[in-house]
C-alpha cells in the first residue's frame, strides 16, 4: 500500500487531442444538443444544470492540476479555415473543463435516462462510432500531456469523493437506479473511448518505481555511479490494465457522480 504513495504512476497522452480546441468545441455542441432535446421532449434542466455545473467545477479542478504541475499540458489550439491559433490558457482550461467534466457528464445523464430504449441505444452507439472514427483519424502521436494519477491530494480527493458518493446513495435510495445508470453509461463510453485511444497508442503509461538506495549525492565524481530517485519500470499490459480501469472507474465516473449528487440531492449530515 505504501508503495501506491512512493512510487509514480502516470498516464501519458499522445495526438493532438488534448490541445484540439476544435474536438472539444464539437463534443460540447453535441452536449448542448442533448441538452436542448432533453428540455423539449421531458421539458426538464437538469442536462442544462449538469453541463454548466460540472463544466464550471472541472474547470477549477483543471486550473489546480495546471497550477500543481499534476497534469502538464501544451497550448491549445484551434483550427479556422486552414489556419492555426493558439488559444489563451485560461480559454484552454475552460474548454478543457468544458470537455472533461460537462460533455462526459450530460452524455452519462441523458443516454441514462433512457437507458431501456432502444433508439437511443442505437444513437448512443452512433456516437461512440464517430469518437472511433475520429480516434482513427488522428496521426500526430507527440507527446501532448502528462499526469500523475496517484499525487497525495489526488488520492484524498477520490477517496473523499468516493465516500461522500455511498454516503449520498444510501440516504437518498430513491436516486440509485438513475445514478447508476448514469455511472454505468460514463464508465461505458470512457472505456470505450479509453481503449481505443491505448489500442491505437494515443494513451500510454509510465511507471516510476521509488528506488530505496537513493540517497542524495552532492559534488558526485562523474565516473562513479550515480543513483537515481526513481527508477523506469517495464510497464505490462496489466499495470496498464489497472491504471486505466482506475481512471475510467475513480476518476472520471466516480468522481462525475459527485455532481449529481451535488446539483440534484440535498444532503444534510
Amino acid at each position: 500500500m505504501f508503495s501506491l504513495i512512493q512510487n509514480k504512476y502516470h498516464i501519458v497522452r499522445l495526438g493532438d487531442f488534448a490541445t484540439n480546441g476544435n474536438t472539444k468545441i464539437i463534443y460540447g455542441l453535441i452536449s448542448f444538443i442533448l441538452c436542448i432535446d432533453d428540455y423539449i421532449s421531458r421539458n426538464s434542466t437538469d442536462c442544462f444544470i449538469i453541463l454548466l455545473g460540472s463544466t464550471i467545477a472541472w474547470t477549477f479542478v483543471e486550473l489546480f492540476l495546471h497550477i500543481s504541475h499534476t497534469r502538464v499540458i501544451k497550448p491549445m489550439y484551434i483550427e479556422l479555415f486552414n489556419n492555426s491559433y493558439q488559444l489563451s490558457q485560461p480559454t484552454g482550461i475552460i474548454l478543457q473543463g468544458l470537455q472533461e467534466g460537462g460533455v462526459i457528464t450530460t452524455i452519462g445523464l441523458y443516454f441514462g435516462d433512457r437507458l431501456y430504449d432502444i433508439k437511443f441505444i442505437i444513437l448512443l452507439h452512433v456516437f461512440i462510432l464517430y469518437i472511433i472514427v475520429n480516434i482513427y483519424s488522428k496521426q500526430n502521436i507527440l507527446k501532448s500531456s502528462k499526469r500523475q494519477v496517484n499525487t497525495p491530494s489526488s488520492l484524498i480527493f477520490i477517496s473523499s469523493v468516493t465516500i461522500y458518493d455511498i454516503y449520498t446513495l444510501y440516504q437518498n435510495p430513491e436516486h440509485i437506479q438513475r445514478q447508476l445508470s448514469m455511472f454505468f453509461i460514463m464508465i461505458y463510453i470512457c472505456s470505450c473511448w479509453t481503449f481505443f485511444t491505448w489500442y491505437n497508442g494515443f494513451r500510454t503509461i509510465e511507471i516510476h518505481i521509488k528506488n530505496p538506495r537513493y540517497s542524495a549525492i552532492i559534488n558526485a565524481d562523474p565516473d562513479t555511479t550515480t543513483l537515481f530517485e526513481y527508477n523506469m519500470k517495464p510497464v505490462t499490459n496489466l499495470d496498464t490494465f489497472y491504471i486505466l480501469a482506475y481512471d475510467v472507474v475513480f476518476e472520471i465516473s466516480i468522481a462525475y457522480i459527485l455532481f449529481y449528487n451535488l446539483f440534484f440531492i440535498q444532503t444534510y449530515f
